[in-house]
């Protein structure tokens, strides 16, 4: 490949994980080592019953497992637990919908990461504060439920992040963090939530505000003058990762931040928003580049987050960043749970994203091609996205599927009924195939 180098539980609260979260004392300087996931979508065992309208949210959603989504993030921070890192982010997205009995139900399994000693660093996202589209499924019904507002976000997640910030911004849920002396972190809130009510378009870009930049930039400068290297999170992406899905993906002004974060030495970015794990450069007219690194949503197969060890040094910082997948059936095993999908939970939930990825469009796109030529390219979805989005699929990948029968029947079928551009979202995965996309070193 190609390779570049519950709010009850909340109030009661210990003196000891306030103090915890907190980080009073900022550590020595040296090198640090942050976990960092996105996209939960934590979907709360008071938000659905598993009912048949849920299952539909499942059966069409993008591929996410929200089904099995709680043991998922439980066997995701046991995982976190054992590594000890000094750091866990997530970058947005942490609920389904915004849902404040998610919201506290996630915050209360983060309490022990936090008492543990890891510090959680968590940020907003599209889908989490005064989301119109929070709903309690049961059966085959559902009914609104109540959402968070901004202020609410920040009060739930007090010991992950805000009450640790070294500096806060006014306009927004923007923070800084200091992991220690020589390596500071700044979350970026770039959502629209201030703007999101019922009636209006659902917003799904982001922007940041202009007093957030004036603050961001003031940080940034302190951060130079302290010797200190800085990592920026944010929700939406830097710089595009698809030929296909960048707008709404990629911030607005993104060349704005990208020549700020450039300017001040900021070589890498943590993003999500896009579900798809992707690794590629903003570069600016001059300079060195700053690499964005969206993570796949852990909800979706193969459920892997990053690992990242910043090392400082006095010729600048070293990097190197990972992917690692959360193993359920070990967790499982030694959880006790009989649930026979978790005897090769990888296997079983590969196959249900293959499947997922031909039930959105079927119909149409049975109608526009034919059934055979339909149904040859329903088998390229469901071969192709579950390797595209956990972003592994290889040249030797790319080149079986343009060689295959499937492939050819899908072009024929078009020139014969007149579709137009029907292979447009398989051809940009195959162009995009063979990029490392799962590792990246900066010496």
């Amino acid at each position: 490949m190609k390779k570049h180098t519950i709010p009850a539980a909340l109030a009661a609260l210990s003196l000891a994980a306030v103090l915890a979260s907190c980080g009073e004392t900022v550590p020595e300087a040296g090198p640090a080592s942050i976990v960092v996931a996105t996209d939960l979508h934590y979907t709360g065992q008071a938000v659905e019953d598993g009912g048949a309208l849920f299952q539909q949210v499942v059966e069409y959603g993008d591929g996410r497992q929200l089904d099995y989504i709680r043991p998922i993030t439980d066997a995701f921070l046991a995982e976190v637990l054992a590594q000890k890192p000094d750091a866990l982010v997530l970058t947005g997205d942490v609920s389904l919908n915004g849902e404040k009995a998610s919201h506290e139900e996630l915050a209360a399994k983060l309490q022990p990461l936090v008492e543990a000693g890891i510090r959680v660093y968590v940020l907003p996202g599209n889908h989490d504060i005064n989301n119109y589209a929070a709903y309690r499924y049961e059966g085959e019904g559902r009914e609104r439920t109540e959402s968070v507002t901004a202020e609410e976000f920040e009060t739930i997640y007090k010991n992950c992040g805000f009450a640790a910030a070294a500096s806060r911004d006014k306009a927004s849920l923007s923070y800084m963090v200091k992991l220690n002396r020589s390596v500071w972190l700044f979350m970026l809130d770039a959502e629209q939530y201030a703007e999101q009510s019922p009636g209006l378009p659902y917003f799904v870009g982001g922007k940041l505000q202009e007093k957030t930049y004036q603050w961001l930039e003031k940080q940034l400068k302190a951060c130079q003058k302290a010797g200190a290297t800085p990592l920026v999170a944010l929700h939406q992406n830097l710089t595009d990762h698809s030929a296909v899905f960048s707008s709404g993906y990629t911030l607005f002004e993104n060349d704005r931040l990208g020549a700020l974060l450039q300017q001040y030495g900021v070589q890498v970015t943590l993003s999500g928003h896009l579900h798809i794990q992707d690794i590629s450069p903003w570069q600016g007219k001059k300079g060195e580049p700053v690499w964005d690194i969206a993570g796949e949503s852990l909800a979706v197969w193969p459920y892997q987050y990053g690992i990242l060890e910043v090392e400082p040094g006095p010729q600048g910082a070293a990097y190197r960043y990972r992917t690692r997948e959360t193993d359920l059936t070990a967790w499982a095993a030694a959880a006790g749970l009989t649930d026979p999908v978790f005897a090769d939970f990888s296997a079983w939930g590969r196959e249900q994203f293959a499947h997922n990825s031909t039930t959105r469009g079927q119909e149409e796109t049975l109608a526009a091609l034919g059934a055979e030529a339909g149904g040859a390219k329903l088998r390229l979805m469901a071969e192709l996205n579950p390797a595209y989005f956990a972003g592994a699929l290889t040249e030797a990948d790319a080149a079986a599927v343009r060689g295959g029968k499937d492939y050819a029947l899908v072009g024929q079928a078009a020139a014969e009924r007149g579709v137009k551009d029907p292979l447009g979202y398989i051809d940009s995965i195959l162009e995009a195939a063979g990029k490392e996309n799962r590792e990246l070193t900066i010496p």
